[in-house]
C-alpha cells in the first residue's frame, strides 16, 4: 500500500536560507501556469519577477508579519504559501501557489493547515484570504476548509481591475 501524496509531501517554514528555493519556484510556477491562470490574473513578467526578487524575499523572510511555507518532496518545491498579519487579531493567506502537475494531490491543503497552525498559535481570531471572483476551484477549496464569503472588492493589479471574494475563518473553527 502506497502513501497519499500529501503524506510524501514536507512543509517547512521558508528561511533566508531558502531565498534561491522561493525565488525559482514563483517564476516557474507562473511559467508552467501562465499568465491566464487562475490565481495569476492581472500578472505580468515585470510584476512577477519583482516578486520574486531575492531582496524582496529576504526582506519578507525578515519580517516579523510574514511567513512563508514551501511544500516540498526531496529538494523540489512543489508548493508555496504566505501568510502575513493584518492586524493583531487577523491574518491573511496572502497566497497558496501549487504547481500545476501537482494540483489535486493534497499539496494545497498540506500548506494551508501548516499556515494556519502557525497562525493559531498566536492571539488571531480571524484568517481570511481574497481570490479572484473567477477562480471557483480557489473559493471551493476555501469553502472545504471552513472558510465562508464574507464579502467582495476590487483590486488594480498594474492598471487590470480584478474582482475579489473575500472569505473568512474565525478562530473557533480552527479544527485542523
Amino acid at each position: 500500500m502506497s502513501l497519499p501524496w500529501s503524506e510524501l509531501v514536507s512543509v517547512v517554514q521558508a528561511s533566508l536560507s531558502d531565498v534561491n528555493s522561493v525565488h525559482d519556484f514563483i517564476i516557474d510556477a507562473w511559467k508552467e501556469a501562465g499568465p491566464t491562470a487562475p490565481g495569476w490574473t492581472g500578472a505580468t513578467e515585470e510584476n512577477v519577477n519583482g516578486l520574486a526578487r531575492p531582496d524582496h524575499i529576504r526582506r519578507l523572510l525578515s519580517s516579523r508579519k510574514t511567513r512563508i511555507f514551501l511544500a516540498k518532496q526531496g529538494k523540489e518545491v512543489q508548493g508555496f504559501a504566505a501568510t502575513r498579519e493584518v492586524d493583531e487579531h487577523t491574518s491573511e493567506i496572502a497566497g497558496i501557489i501549487v504547481r500545476e502537475r501537482y494540483v489535486g494531490r493534497g499539496v494545497g491543503t498540506a500548506l494551508l493547515r501548516a499556515a494556519l497552525a502557525a497562525i493559531w498559535l498566536g492571539r488571531c481570531t480571524e484568517v481570511i484570504v481574497k481570490t479572484e471572483r473567477i477562480n471557483e476551484r480557489a473559493t471551493r477549496f476555501y469553502e472545504k476548509n471552513g472558510f465562508a464569503k464574507v464579502g467582495e472588492e476590487q483590486e488594480n493589479v498594474d492598471g487590470t481591475k480584478i474582482d475579489l471574494v473575500i472569505l473568512s475563518k474565525p478562530r473557533d473553527s480552527a479544527k485542523l
